[in-house]
């Protein structure tokens, strides 16, 4: 038999930091299911964003080889971006994957949406995987980082799981998605 379980009950928020879109920062005071109550629990509020597991028409993968400031590194990702307020995800994905690359596509599968942080919540991700994608325009970035595109073989982008290449775990969960055996295969000789 399954034990019924229940949420948290927060008794007081408090904003501590507003860096609005980017970062909101609150401490809520919580009862505890058995009484008890913390104090101090500290919350995030992100921007939700969408990630792109994108295919072009002969089966390369559209990737993006820069520099995140989160693991201090170069490393691989993949299309996407921040949800303006209230917009649809897919429609973010596809308005991101036009903008990042200049392609689009008619194919979507939409793969969910996931809390990044269990504890202090944070943005969702919203996993989209194209396939199909053509290029129509040029790409027009006005992100921070600089950024070279990539179109990986399924071979050359198991090769860059399997050395590390990519440091973040939405976008390892974003490939591992669409490729979960793969990626296990990959990984498991990265590890040995």
């Amino acid at each position: 038999m399954t034990r019924r379980l229940r949420p948290w009950t927060v008794l007081e928020s408090r904003e501590l930091l507003d860096a609005d879109p980017f970062l909101k920062v609150h401490v809520e005071t919580v009862e505890l299911p058995d009484g008890r109550v913390i104090p101090d629990y500290y919350q995030f509020d992100m921007p939700s964003f969408a990630c792109i597991f994108a295919e072009t028409e002969d089966g390369r993968a559209i990737v993006y080889r820069q520099y995140r400031h989160g693991p201090r590194r170069v490393n691989l990702t993949f299309p996407g971006g921040h949800l303006s307020p209230d917009e649809d995800p897919l429609e973010a994905a596809r308005r991101e994957l036009l903008e990042e690359t200049g392609f689009v596509s008619d194919h979507w599968t939409a793969l969910g949406g996931y809390t990044v942080n269990a504890n202090q919540g944070g943005a969702v991700s919203h996993m989209f995987h194209a396939t199909g994608c053509r290029r129509i325009a040029d790409a027009v970035s006005d992100d921070l980082e600089e950024t070279e595109i990539l179109f990986m073989t399924r071979e050359e982008l198991l090769t860059a799981v399997g050395q590390g290449d990519i440091a973040l775990l939405t976008q390892i969960a974003l490939v591992s998605m669409v490729w979960q055996n793969d990626i296990r295969t990959a990984l498991s000789h990265r590890h040995r």
